[in-house]
């Protein structure tokens, strides 16, 4: 089985969209576009952001770029969901490397085809990891020791897309926290190696980025005290996911 589509989360039209259509072409990947989601003012936020657990777990809200990031990945794992086969999602400044084919994304899809497993083609943190699968392409599927992974470029299969929208009718992370999160979703997240993908910074992401605000230090305290007990919550759960994997 192989992929249905790959899905690429930007607003149609933009210099963004048309700088990762011309690059995807040139690898010779086919894809569709799933629209980004803006929220333009503090009138037009969903109702099922929850503010009170955001502030009560750190302190800080979402900006609204980050809860129209959220919106639009949640749209395609909605839309994954009902698909036949696992997909490809991009972010609007995702680049792929030269040597990650088509056939590359195949295999890739063949293995995950009928698992809830998630395979994150990025990392920002690098984390140590064991090797899980290999595959005759030369790449490797690895188990990562620890979170900390974009959700700039990922794939999913059905069942795994299922899962994370089921976990996500409110929502209070951010897009990568909440990927990251397996107690949340319930989904192994695995990394492809050698890396297949990376963020480009030439123009302007859609998405945006963030610049967190003063937070008072009895905020931090029991943030920090809420933030072990979920370390401690995903430590449990990775070592019996990983047993589960056959990973000791």
């Amino acid at each position: 089985m192989s992929t249905r589509k790959t899905l690429l989360i930007t607003a149609p039209g933009s210099r963004r969209h048309s700088l990762l259509a011309a690059h995807l072409r040139e690898k010779g990947f086919s894809a569709e576009v799933s629209p980004a989601v803006f929220v333009r003012s503090e009138e037009s936020l969903p109702a099922d952001y929850d503010r009170a657990a955001r502030n009560r777990q750190l302190g800080y809200d979402l900006t609204r770029g980050e809860i129209g990031c959220f919106l639009a990945h949640r749209a395609v794992w909605r839309s994954v969901a009902e698909t036949e086969g696992p997909c490809m999602v991009l972010e609007d400044d995702a680049r792929l490397s030269p040597a990650f084919s088509p056939t590359a994304l195949r295999e890739l899809a063949d293995v995950i085809a009928d698992t809830n497993l998630i395979i994150r083609l990025f990392s920002q943190r690098k984390p140590p990891a064991r090797i899980w699968r290999e595959l005759p392409s030369g790449l490797s599927i690895d188990r990562p020791a620890k979170a900390g992974y974009s959700a700039v470029a990922y794939i999913l299969s059905p069942k795994s897309a299922a899962a994370l929208t089921a976990g996500a009718d409110r929502f209070w992370q951010t897009t990568d926290d909440y990927m990251d999160d397996e107690v949340a979703h319930g989904c192994p997240v695995m990394h492809v190696s050698p890396e297949t993908a990376w963020h480009d910074d030439e123009g302007r992401s859609l998405i945006g980025v963030r610049e967190k605000p003063p937070v008072p230090w009895q905020v931090k305290l029991r943030r920090e005290w809420l933030r072990a007990g979920r370390n401690i919550r995903a430590a449990l759960h990775r070592m019996n996911t990983d047993r589960k994997l056959g990973l000791r």
